[in-house]
């Protein structure tokens, strides 16, 4: 704020002014990257029963469990080498139940599917009616491994995810650096999936009408097919090496 003492008579005259001026106050300090962390932490801490019941809210009938050594490998700093593998349990919506870091597979998930079964009997939840994994599905004699894990689930049914079975196919076969590995399972896909004519009827419908309103006309279904999009129209059936589900025997 400025004060003014001797104004002159004549306007727009400045000799015999003096302006006394108050400076400016002192800007505080920005807060730095450690400060903003450090709140956004304790903001987490005071909704974290909340984030609990959320994340442990998800149920489903059909599981998948996977196990995987990408995850595992991008462990940088202090975490780097504390894991050997990720695993990860989703349900028939795709949504993860439960992902967990082990360093071992197979006996070392005991925990992990103890913690699920307490969920659904807490919860007050039916127990899932199939489960599929990507090993220790089956057994010569006795219940397998996979089973075992969730005895409390009796009525569980336990199966090999289907592409991993198909790699199981491909292993015996070749390597996946082979020229005709794409080749074999494009083909052996073929054998054991088949398009629903409905879905494909509809599909192929609508985007018949899209093309014809862009001034696009066809003769044949075959044109139009060339113009479906795997990712941007849901494309019936998706190859198996171009699936990303899992992992081929290289990165386990």
């Amino acid at each position: 704020m400025c004060s003014s003492v001797g104004l002159p008579t004549e306007p727009f005259a400045s000799m015999g002014v003096v302006r006394m001026c108050t400076p400016p106050p002192t800007l505080p300090p920005v807060p730095q990257y450690g400060w903003l962390l450090l709140v956004y932490c304790h903001d987490i801490l005071s909704r974290l029963e909340d984030v609990k019941a959320r994340v442990t809210s998800i149920f489903g009938t059909i599981l998948k469990m996977d196990s995987t050594k990408r995850v595992t490998r991008k462990l940088a700093g202090a975490a780097a080498q504390t894991a050997a593998w990720a695993t990860n349990v989703g349900n028939e919506h795709g949504q993860v139940l439960m992902s967990v870091l082990t360093d071992t597979e197979g006996s070392g998930l005991l925990s992990m599917a103890a913690g699920l079964v307490r969920r659904y009997r807490d919860a007050g939840v039916e127990p899932p009616q199939l489960l599929y994994v990507d090993r220790d599905c089956c057994s010569s004699h006795g219940t397998s491994k996979a089973a075992a894990a969730f005895k409390e689930w009796d009525k569980l049914v336990v199966r090999l995810d289907i592409w991993h079975l198909m790699r199981r196919y491909a292993s015996g076969v070749n390597t996946e650096s082979h020229q005709l590995y794409k080749s074999f399972l494009q083909q052996l896909s073929l054998c054991i999936f088949r398009w629903d004519p409905e879905d494909t009827a509809r599909l192929l419908d609508a985007k018949k009408r899209t093309l014809e309103a862009q001034g696009m006309t066809f003769s044949s279904d075959a044109g139009v097919w060339r113009h479906v999009s795997r990712r941007g129209h849901g494309y019936p059936l998706p190859s198996p090496h171009a699936w990303s589900g899992g992992d081929g025997a290289a990165d386990r």
